[in-house]
This record gives C-alpha cells, structure tokens and sequence, in this order.
C-alpha cells in the first residue's frame, strides 16, 4: 500500500513538473517573439532644406545644333541642343549625383556667329537625378579666350525649386577652330560641343 501511495505521488509530482516547464517555455517563447517597434528610417538630406550649401558639378559636356547654320549673315535660326552634368557633390550631403539641363528647341530671330559671343539673359531648368528641378536665371555672361578655347561663363541665381537663392556659375568651353570653321564654312556652322560644369554656392544661414 505504501508502494503505491508513493508511485502515486512520484507520478503527480512529475506531472506537476512537466507542466511547470511546459508553461515557463510558452512564456518564454511569447516574450522572445514580443513585435519591437522598428526604428525610424533615415531620410537622406533634402536638396530644398535651408541653410548654406554648395554643389559642385564639374563633369560634363554641353551640345548645340543650329539650322540653318549660324553664319556673318543675320537670319532666323532654330536652336535645340542639352548639357549632361555628372560626377556632382553637395555640401552637406545628399542624394543629388548627376544633372540634365534640356535646352528645348526655339526660334531665335536674327541670329548670327556674331551673337554667340552677346550677352544674354538666359533661363534654364535643371533636372536633377533626385527628380528634383530648379529653376537658373543667368543675367551676366562672359567670354573669355584661352588659347586655343573660348569659356563662356554664365552667372545668375536659382529662381525657385532645389537649392533656392544659390549663385549658379555654368561654364562651356569650346574649340575656336570649331566656330572659326563652322562658320566660316558654305553651311554654316550647325553643331558645337564641348565640356561643361556647373556650381551652385548658397552662403545664408
């Protein structure tokens, strides 16, 4: 009687035991899968936040295309071409790398070798590889010869959209030879290529 009192009680405790495990690891697995509260993603600098800024764009290549070709003799021409900007840094930081400015066909009256080198307002937007755009209005241009180049540089500021209230400076250098011949030739000249870069420098605070 004694025996089976005391495999009674050895056959409960174990019970209890087991239970007791089988619980402490359902609690356990319960608090190992609690949901955490995912952190907050990092969002990368805005190109528009305020403050000073500096971007700098110094690869690039800028294309032309005249028809009929620009020569001596005034008359009306069709103008259509792009510049391409790469390899670009911002200061602080961001995500802008690379840049397109479209230069959208348009009718330009009057128009000779001669007015290559007359200064002009000119309004360009630049798509950025953000999506973002903003919006240059160069009213000072300078032509100056090196050498064997010419480097036409255009100073303004951005009107609107990323990076807002910068001076933009936008440089083009191409070959004398290229616009000698060009237009010296019985087609004119119709096509002008060369390097080109951009800077955008934003001193307020």
């Amino acid at each position: 009687m004694r025996r089976s009192l005391s495999a009674a009680v050895v056959v409960l405790l174990s019970a209890l035991a087991l239970t007791s495990t089988f619980d402490v690891s359902a609690e356990s697995g319960e608090e190992g899968h609690e949901p955490r509260e995912p952190g907050a993603a990092v969002a990368p600098p805005r190109s528009d936040s305020p403050g000073p800024v500096v971007v700098t764009c110094p690869v690039g290549i800028t294309q032309a295309s005249y028809l009929p070709g620009l020569s001596e003799v005034t008359k009306d021409v069709t103008v259509a071409g792009a510049t391409t900007l790469s390899n670009c840094v911002t200061i602080p930081a961001s995500s802008v790398v690379s840049a397109r400015l479209p230069l959208d066909s348009s009718l330009l009256a009057g128009y000779s070798c001669a007015d290559l080198l007359t200064p002009r307002t000119v309004r360009q937007v630049v798509t950025w590889n953000t999506g973002e755009t903003s919006t240059l209005v160069f009213s000072q241009s300078r032509e100056l010869a090196q050498g064997p180049l010419t480097v036409f540089t255009l100073t303004g500021t951005v009107e609107s959209g990323a990076f807002a209230e910068a001076t933009a400076i936008w440089t083009v250098t191409y070959l004398n030879s290229d616009i000698e011949k060009g237009c010296a030739s019985p087609g004119g000249l119709i096509w002008l290529s060369g390097p080109s870069t951009l800077e955008l420098i934003r001193t307020m605070t």
